[in-house]
């Protein structure tokens, strides 16, 4: 009875606690996020936050679920070093873009198509486009990886056809409120992070991927985009443009056989497999990701 009532006492206050962390986690100021850069209104009406930098042949790069233009400072920089000129953006629903609502399509067809709206509304012609994860399938599922001026199209860890999904939320109800709560939150984050995506990240991602869950609608957007993504949708075989698939053999979350699939059904595609990595590619490879699009561009420059 004495060891009953102890342990009682002790799940007693580890309840009050957390209600205790919860209750200052609604008060004390969210994690800030990273700042805006320049917003790009899309001819639907939605505003994409987009940033620029460096000189020569364009990339825009494209994140996945969830995430942020936040996701890509690592290889944005190791792409400005090998010259390229670099685009990147928040998808519809994440960072400081706008918010779909709630009855809205929150598919890689959607997203594919403000892919295309936004190269058309910021005058970029015809750029190389590099899509991981969700975005690797939003890539596959945009008219400009079909144009025959596209250069080349690089597809990380990509959602394709041959992945199967339960389409199930993957938050737990409550999930903001742990998210928010002091020192806890931080440890949440990084115990789903590291379970979900079986690669170390820098410690600046972690910080910034709570701050930008924290912001208005991006846990709906995520458990949204899960229902609703449907990788059987897909259908990459029409996509001529040179295609380089590269994919971490240690991916959990989207196992490399799906990568291996993927590339047999590109007609001009090849296939990277990294034999150390998991499903982080642009953050714990940058270099050998940059490398490896330098010469795939290289390549296709002069078979294109």
């Amino acid at each position: 009875m004495f060891y009953s009532m102890k342990i009682l006492k002790f799940i007693a206050v580890l309840i009050l606690a957390l209600v205790g962390l919860a209750v200052m986690g609604l008060f004390l100021p969210r994690p800030t996020p990273p700042p805006p850069g320049k917003m790009i209104e899309l001819a639907s009406g939605m505003h994409i936050n987009t940033y620029q930098k460096g000189e020569g042949e364009t990339i825009v790069l494209i994140h996945g679920l969830p995430g942020s233009a936040d996701d890509w400072p690592e290889l944005v920089d190791a792409l400005v070093a090998r010259g390229f000129h670099v685009v990147w953006y928040d998808r519809v629903g994440y960072g400081h873009s706008s918010r779909r609502a709630v009855d809205a399509p929150h598919t890689m067809q959607v997203n594919g198509q403000e892919l295309d709206q936004l190269i058309d509304a910021m005058g970029l012609g015809h750029p190389a486009l590099v899509g991981w994860s969700f975005g690797g399938g939003t890539v596959q599922a945009s008219e400009a990886a079909r144009h025959a001026d596209t250069p080349f199209v690089v597809l990380m860890a990509a959602v394709a056809p041959a992945m199967k999904l339960d389409n199930k939320p993957e938050n737990p109800p409550g999930a903001g409120v742990m998210m928010r709560m002091p020192l806890f939150g931080t440890v949440i984050t990084k115990a789903i992070a590291s379970t979900r995506f079986n690669d170390n990240v820098p410690e600046r991602w972690m910080d910034n991927l709570r701050s930008v869950l924290l912001m208005k609608g991006s846990l709906d957007t995520m458990d949204t985009e899960l229902e609703q993504v449907q990788p059987s949708s897909l259908d990459p075989s029409d996509i001529l443009t040179p295609t380089l698939v590269i994919h971490g053999r240690k991916d959990k979350l989207i196992p490399y056989d799906v990568g291996v699939d993927l590339a047999s059904r590109l007609p001009n595609g090849k296939l990277l497999i990294l034999d150390e990595s998991g499903h982080m590619l642009p953050m714990t490879y940058p270099d050998t990701i940059a490398d490896a699009i330098k010469d795939f561009a290289d390549e296709s420059t002069k078979t294109h």
